[in-house]
């Protein structure tokens, strides 16, 4: 877990190389996490999330600003996380500022596939519209994780003392326990393929932390060359709580479920 301070808060300490003769990364043997400090990181774990609903995708595509491109590879990003998680998606016009403020309160998982900028004013863009870092202080939401699939999502305005005021800040004063974000502007194609594996992973129990890392092992593992740079697959970073979003049920629950089966054969086999 690291606790970077000022301007080492842009540095994905995972793409580090560990070795003099060789490319090798800190990623491959090591899960990587962070947090703005250890009494926050007490904070989180302390926090109860009670969500109805399971998954809630967003992506725009397109946009009405003729400045930002289309993200023809969103679509397809939300698309195969829902296969994977059975959730309520809001694609191309649909993905409104007004749908996201009046149906994310009550999500396990948010996922915004969109663009956003770090300027003095962090946004995340909409179809026709904007949300400003400021009004997530009054939005409040009930994710267990919240998936900032854009870029520059994680920057912002440092001020001493204080930290980074970004999207991911603002998405944890809105109720979240953990955000991944971005820390420069990311490639939509790999982008797509890491978090497809991420969420593989994060359904079949993984901690949030092992399941980010194994994607981004599993992403260098099936490239080469210049496609294993750090570009394509360090961007996207862990923050907050690591803990399973969907953790293995106890084998004692199995145990309990089986001894409970047998006592209940066994009294109708005596009476009869």
């Amino acid at each position: 877990m690291i606790i970077p301070d000022a301007s080492i808060q842009d540095i994905p300490f995972e793409a580090l190389n560990t070795t003099k003769n060789s490319t090798r990364y800190l990623v491959e043997n090591n899960n990587i996490s962070y947090n703005y400090s250890l009494s926050f990181l007490n904070e989180l774990k302390s926090k109860k999330t009670k969500s109805n609903k399971n998954f809630f995708g967003l992506a725009p595509v397109e946009f009405i600003s003729k400045n930002l491109k289309t993200l023809n590879s969103t679509r397809n990003e939300i698309s195969s996380i829902n296969d994977i998680l059975d959730g309520d998606t809001f694609l191309d016009f649909n993905a409104t500022k007004t749908n996201f403020l009046n149906n994310s309160s009550n999500y396990k998982i948010l996922h915004l596939a969109t663009h956003a900028t770090s300027s003095d004013n962090p946004a995340i863009y909409f179809s026709k519209d904007t949300l400003q870092l400021h009004e997530l202080y009054t939005h409040k939401t009930n994710a267990d994780l919240v998936v900032l699939s854009a870029c520059e999502s994680n920057l912002g305005e440092i001020k001493k003392g204080e930290g980074v005021f970004s999207l991911s800040r603002g998405f944890f004063y809105s109720g979240a326990k953990s955000v991944i974000s971005s820390l420069w502007n990311v490639n939509d194609v790999s982008t797509s393929s890491i978090m497809k594996d991420f969420y593989k992973n994060l359904n079949n129990n993984q901690s949030k932390s092992e399941a980010l890392n194994n994607a981004k092992r599993n992403y260098l593992n099936e490239h080469s060359l210049s496609e294993k740079s750090p570009y394509y697959w360090a961007s996207f970073v862990l923050i907050g709580d690591t803990s399973p979003t969907y953790p293995a049920t106890p084998y004692w629950i199995y145990l309990l479920g089986v001894v409970a089966l047998f006592s209940f054969t066994l009294f109708f086999y005596n009476r009869n």
